[in-house]
């Protein structure tokens, strides 16, 4: 199966260096420790606390997972340690927190994520909140952070992950989890425990030492390590910042040396400022609407609309094309055999659609995957790489889809992208229902009811253990 590499943009150019006195990484790092809550404009803290309620979810929809639960009663105990781990009546230590939970939230492939507007580089979709969320939910507890802390933690790492990321191009065969968005846990990290200027500098580059550089064919093939990305670079965030504290010192133009050629072989420094302060990425992130790579969702949409438009049986159908654009067409495999895999299979996802009605959790797990009509549906699809489609994006990402039955019928829908992102946001409704749907079986009602109305009320006169007290299962005998 073909990975990134085969489809990627060619850079064009060679990594830029700054001109002489530039000096970006100190600006960022003055942006990290400077502003307050009453600084943000009201959409930016109003979207921090969706996202932050939208991750717990998915960390909690993923805490029960087989091996999840297995890593978490192995590096947690009862009273193990000043941080919860989500989903189970366990503590920990800080680190092994942000891993358990990093690891959780990562298992359903149902995290949000970030991806630049039209006009801004090419990037492949990052995913900040599952290396933010688990970082400033441990770090949060340890240091007892009011919940007006927690959000500016969240907020100022965002931006410099995502700015790192806008300002670089991570090579096409490497998974996104575990890099530049481990800058952003340390720079949370550095921010709720009170750095000045100098050591949150120091903390950017400590970080970019601990990046990783996975391999993206593990989640073509279902590989459960890459599960484990998020939350490693969430550990090793927080590490960085503690060895900022401790005082560790970088390599000099670190950031040079590791994006102009081990990791990434472009780079602009002049991005990393643009509009800092002005602007801000977390409010282009999106919220997923289905549990699988955000690159299938137009597909998903599309078939959506097919279904809802005409009376198709699933036994009466003989062939399905999907069209769609490049990077989208990469997640072709027609029989996956795990879990994971299926979330990168847009036949799986048209197929469940076609067959159940539906593309959610469920479908993408357990019994779903021996579902012999569910699997023969899949191996009819074929998904191809449309260069009209293509050349769309980034501004549409849209899919086709058509529908050939064995008495000669032919449905067909078109859409031009899909929901969740700034054009298209998932209502507050919409977003509620998906962390009850995610939580309730874990926590119970009453507890996610809770849980929903504490986040998005979060702010200076709470503490964010009031919100972590509900994030686990109920005493026997609590409704």
């Amino acid at each position: 199966m073909p990975g990134f590499d085969a489809v990627i943009k060619s850079a064009g150019r060679r990594a830029r260096l700054a001109p002489e006195g530039e000096k970006p990484f100190a600006r960022l790092a003055e942006f990290a420790v400077s502003p307050r809550l009453d600084d943000l404009p009201e959409p930016v803290t109003r979207q921090a606390r969706f996202l932050l309620l939208d991750t717990i979810g998915v960390i909690l929809g993923g805490s029960t997972a087989r091996e999840a639960t297995v890593l978490a009663r192995r590096l947690g105990m009862a009273e193990g340690g000043p941080c919860t781990i989500l989903g189970h009546p366990l503590q920990t230590s800080v680190l092994n927190a942000a891993l358990v939970n990093g690891t959780a939230a990562t298992w359903l492939d149902f995290d949000s994520g970030h991806r630049p507007p039209p006009g801004k580089p090419l990037l492949a979709a990052a995913h900040p909140p599952v290396h933010i969320v688990p970082t400033v939910l441990a770090v949060g507890e340890a240091v007892n952070a009011k919940g007006s802390e927690i959000l500016m933690a969240f907020v100022v790492g965002y931006e410099v992950g995502s700015r790192i990321g806008m300002a670089s191009r991570v090579g096409p065969k490497i998974h996104p989890h575990g890099t530049y968005h481990n800058i952003s846990a340390a720079v949370a990290t550095a921010r709720l425990t009170g750095a000045a200027p100098g050591r949150m500098e120091r903390t950017i580059s400590l970080a970019m030492h601990l990046m990783l550089m996975p391999s993206f064919q593990n989640a073509y093939q279902g590989r459960t390590v890459r599960n484990t990305y998020a939350g490693v670079g969430a550990a090793g965030g927080i590490l960085a910042s503690q060895l900022a504290e401790a005082g560790f010192t970088p390599e000099e133009n670190v950031f040079d040396s590791i994006f102009g050629g081990i990791i990434s072989n472009w780079y602009d420094r002049s991005r990393l400022v643009a509009g800092l302060g002005e602007t801000y990425e977390l409010t282009q992130g999106f919220i997923k609407p289905y549990p699988m790579c955000r690159f299938g969702h137009p597909a998903i949409e599309a078939v959506e609309g097919l279904v809802r438009h005409h009376s198709i049986h699933p036994e009466e159908i003989a062939s399905v094309e999907v069209r769609t654009f490049d990077l989208a067409a990469t997640c072709n495999e027609g029989s996956p055999q795990t879990e994971l895999a299926a979330k990168f299979s847009i036949p799986w996802a048209v197929a469940s659609v076609l067959t159940r009605k539906t593309a959610g959790p469920d479908d993408f797990r357990g019994a779903s995957l021996e579902d012999p009509d569910l699997r023969r549906i899949a191996a009819c699809v074929t998904v191809v790489d449309d260069p009209a489609f293509t050349a769309m994006t980034p501004a549409r990402r849209p899919a086709r889809i058509t529908v050939q039955t064995r008495h000669g019928q032919m449905f067909q829908w078109e859409v031009e992208g899909s929901g969740g992102g700034p054009d298209a946001p998932l209502t507050e409704a919409r977003l509620k229902r998906k962390f009850r749907s995610l939580a309730d079986p874990v926590i119970g009602p009453r507890r996610a009811e809770e849980a929903v109305e504490r986040v998005l009320q979060l702010g200076e006169g709470t503490r964010i253990r009031e919100v972590t007290r509900y994030l686990i299962p109920p005493d026997r005998g609590e409704k």
